[in-house]
């Protein structure tokens, strides 16, 4: 009796295998769907996706503000650090905030001058500095200007143009 009871379970496994051939052969269709899928592959697709063009500068973006109040058409200039190089915008009277775009990635200080008209005397500088950052209070006495970090496709903001204490910026190019 029990081995009749051994062979019941290896009979049932040998039927149930006879059954069951096992998985199919590909077919036709399937090959040739991928076939399709690897012949639609190209690398000269890959290759122009890699050849987008990368950012061609970073931004500057920041308030102006003036002591009476109102805001004088003014010349803002970003002087890259470690080099004569300096990049500038014009702003209209009223104008209270400004934007360089594209500039080269580097370290940059911000001026504003007074353009002149019939209230304002020209050459008249304010700037982005630790003052500014310290929050322009009486206790606030460090005036030198603070320098802007640029990356390419970034942008630096809130760098504000309030501080017209200073009598030592550089000149106005």
């Amino acid at each position: 009796m029990r081995k009749f009871l051994i062979l019941i379970p290896i009979a049932l496994l040998l039927t149930f295998c006879a059954a069951n051939p096992g998985p199919a052969a590909p077919t036709a269709d399937i090959a040739a769907m991928v076939n399709a899928t690897l012949t639609a592959y190209v690398p000269e697709q890959a290759e122009a996706a890699v050849a987008l063009p990368a950012p061609t500068g970073g931004s500057i973006t920041g308030a102006i503000s003036y002591p009476s109040g109102v805001v004088p058409a003014l010349k803002v200039i970003a002087f890259m650090g470690g080099s004569e190089q300096f990049f500038s915008i014009e702003i209209p009277a009223n104008q209270t905030t400004y934007r360089f775009d594209n500039l080269p990635e580097g370290k940059y200080r911000v001026v504003a001058y007074t353009l002149g008209d019939a209230t304002t005397q020209a050459g008249l500088a304010g700037g982005y500095t630790q003052a500014v950052l310290c929050g322009l209070a009486a206790e606030c006495t460090e005036h030198s200007l603070v320098d802007v970090i640029v990356f390419n496709g970034e942008t630096s903001s809130d760098v504000n143009i309030s501080d017209w204490l200073q009598p030592g910026f550089p000149a106005m190019p």
